[in-house]
C-alpha cells in the first residue's frame, strides 16, 4: 500500500469516527426517561450560547446563566412560548446532560490517548497509565483527600495528580536495571507490584474514614460515574485534559523517536530523558485529573489504542488522534449502557471493565508471541 492510499485510508477513518462521536453524542444528549426533540435542544444550546457571546461582548454583570450559576438551576424562567423551549427541558438539556456529555467525551479520549503514549514511551502493548500504577496512586491520594482535606477546595485533584506521579516514579525506578534499561516485563511486574500495594493503603484510608459519610464516598468514587458532573465540575483542573490531548498530538514525532528505543533515539539527537519526562507529565495529569473528577475507569488506555492501531497503524501522528475519537465513542457508549441498563445507574467503571475484558483476552491468545517478544 502506497503513501497516497494510507493517507486516504486514514482520513475517510478520520471522517467515520468524527461522525459517529458526533451521533453518539446527539443520541446521549437524547437518551432518559424524558425525551427532548432535536429542534429544541438546538435552541437550548443556541440560546445558552448566545447568553455567553453577548456577556462576553457586553460584560454584562447581571447576566446570569447556566454557567455562572455553577451547574445549579437556571434562576430565570423561561418562557416556552417565546423561547420555543420549557424550564425542564432546559434543565434536563443544559444543566444535566450536556455537562455530564463534554466530560464523558474529555475522559474517554483523554484516557485512551495516555494509554497509546504510554504503550510507546515503554515500547509495551500491556502497559497502561492504570497498569503503571497512575490508577491506584491517584485513587490513594483521592482517599487521603476525602478523608483529612474534603472541605478543602482542589484537595482531590491535587492529591490525585500528586499520588499518581509518586506511583508511576515508583514502578519506573523498581523496574529500571543498574545500566539505566528497563526491561519491558519488569516493568509491568513493578506496575502491578506498586499498583497492589497503593490499593493496600487505599484499604487502610477506607479502613479509617467515617462509616457513614467518608467511606461510601470512597467506595462509589472508585467504581467510576459521571452521574455527579455539573458545570462547577467542568473548572480550570478539567479543561487541561484537553490540552494536554492536543499538545501530545502535537508532540506525536517525538513520540515515534521515542518508540524506537533508547539508544536509537539517542542515535538521532533526541533527549530521551527530558521528552520521557514530559511525555510523563502529560500522562500522569491528564489520568490524575480524570481519575480525580470521575473514579476510576479501567481498560480505555489499555484496549482502544490496540483498535487504534488496527485503524490507521503504528505511527503515532495518526495513532493519537485516532485514539482520541475510538476512547470518546467507546466512553459515550459505555455512559449511555450504564444509564440505561436498570433503573439506576451502573457505574461506567464496571461497564468498561465488561467490555475491555473479553476483548484483552481475545488480543492475548491471539498475539501472545508478538506481546512478550
Amino acid at each position: 500500500m502506497n503513501k497516497v492510499s494510507i493517507i486516504l485510508k486514514n482520513f475517510i477513518a478520520y471522517i467515520v469516527m468524527i461522525i459517529a462521536v458526533i451521533l453518539l453524542a446527539y443520541i446521549s444528549i437524547n437518551m432518559g426517561n424524558y425525551k427532548v426533540p432535536p429542534n429544541k435542544i438546538i435552541k437550548i444550546i443556541s440560546y445558552h450560547t448566545n447568553k455567553i457571546y453577548e456577556k462576553i461582548l457586553v460584560k454584562n454583570k447581571t447576566l446570569k446563566n447556566a454557567t455562572t450559576n455553577n451547574g445549579k438551576e437556571v434562576e430565570e424562567k423561561i418562557d416556552e412560548k417565546t423561547h420555543g423551549f420549557s424550564s425542564y427541558e432546559n434543565v434536563i438539556v443544559w444543566n444535566l446532560r450536556l455537562p455530564r456529555i463534554i466530560m464523558v467525551l474529555l475522559v474517554g479520549a483523554g484516557l485512551a490517548i495516555c494509554g497509546a503514549a504510554s504503550q510507546g514511551i515503554f515500547r509495551n502493548p500491556l502497559v497502561s497509565p492504570f497498569i503503571l500504577g497512575v490508577s491506584s496512586g491517584a485513587s490513594l491520594g483521592a482517599a487521603l483527600a476525602i478523608v483529612f482535606l474534603g472541605h478543602l477546595t482542589y484537595s482531590i485533584d491535587l492529591c490525585a495528580g500528586i499520588g499518581g506521579a509518586i506511583a508511576v516514579t515508583a514502578a519506573f525506578l523498581t523496574a529500571r536495571r543498574a545500566d539505566g534499561s528497563v526491561p519491558r516485563l519488569s516493568l509491568v511486574l513493578s506496575g502491578t507490584i506498586i499498583s497492589s500495594l497503593f490499593t493496600s493503603l487505599t484499604g487502610i484510608v477506607k479502613y479509617m474514614a467515617d462509616a457513614e459519610t467518608q467511606l461510601p464516598a470512597i467506595t462509589f468514587w472508585m467504581m467510576g460515574s459521571f452521574g455527579n458532573v455539573t458545570w462547577k465540575t467542568l473548572d480550570f483542573f478539567t479543561w487541561l485534559i484537553p490540552i494536554n490531548v492536543i499538545l501530545m498530538i502535537l508532540f506525536a514525532w517525538q513520540l515515534n523517536v521515542l518508540s524506537l528505543g533508547d539508544n536509537e533515539a539517542s542515535l538521532l539527537g533526541m533527549n530521551t530523558k527530558k521528552w520521557k519526562i514530559i511525555y510523563i507529565y502529560f500522562i500522569v495529569s491528564t489520568t490524575g485529573i480524570c481519575v480525580a473528577r470521575t473514579g476510576t475507569i479501567g481498560w480505555v488506555g489499555l484496549v482502544i489504542p490496540h483498535i487504534g492501531r488496527a485503524i490507521v497503524g503504528p505511527n503515532h501522528r495518526a495513532l493519537l488522534p485516532m485514539a482520541a475519537l475510538i476512547g470518546a465513542a467507546f466512553m459515550l457508549i459505555s455512559d449511555n449502557i450504564a444509564r440505561v441498563a436498570t433503573s439506576g445507574e451502573i457505574p461506567v467503571g464496571i461497564i468498561t471493565a465488561l467490555i475491555g475484558t473479553p476483548f484483552f483476552i481475545y488480543y492475548l491468545r491471539k498475539k501472545e508471541a508478538s506481546v512478550w517478544n
